[in-house]
């Protein structure tokens, strides 16, 4: 798949995940959309959001950021592979501990401490590897926005409906 039609495909993943991760979070936790954009680093190019809001306590603000990344590029993991994911952030800038203690993340779900392919970058990240020529962004969309949200639930990061 070309680059282009690469990040066709990664922007739909990244708008209709957030889309259904934004309807889940409570009005209460002043979830803020952020905007879905290309970006570059390193000279590849790669989709990237960030969403905001705030723990249920509404004390503290978090970030939730969600990306698409050719094979290779240095928010990658290894082993490397087209792939689409998320992380969760104090904000848009500033990564949480990696003490799951200090992080509050003892119940982390699908979110595990990371580090990219370039060492620079790791933080807590839940990464799926997939096969744009074969899966439809909308299907790939469905499955990261879930595995995001069930973490987010486990984690205690949404309040309870009602």
């Amino acid at each position: 798949m070309e680059p282009t039609e690469f990040e066709a495909w990664g922007k739909v993943v990244v708008d209709v995940a957030a889309e259904r991760i934004l309807a889940a979070i409570p009005a209460a936790q002043k979830p803020e959309p952020g905007k879905t954009a290309r970006r570059s680093l390193a000279s590849m190019g790669y989709i990237s959001r960030h969403m905001l809001f705030l723990q249920p306590d509404l004390l503290a603000p978090r970030a939730l950021w969600l990306f698409v990344v050719p094979k290779g590029h240095t928010y990658d993991f290894r082993p490397p592979h087209d792939r689409v994911g998320a992380g969760l952030m104090h904000n848009a800038t500033d990564e949480l501990s990696p003490s799951r203690f200090a992080a509050g993340m003892q119940r982390s779900g699908n979110f595990t401490w990371k580090v990219h392919l370039d060492a620079r970058y790791e933080g807590y990240r839940l990464g799926i590897r997939v096969t744009p020529e074969e899966e439809a962004a909308e299907a790939v969309a469905e499955d990261l926005s879930g595995q995001v949200l069930s973490s987010l639930e486990r984690i205690g990061l949404l309040a309870p409906a009602g």
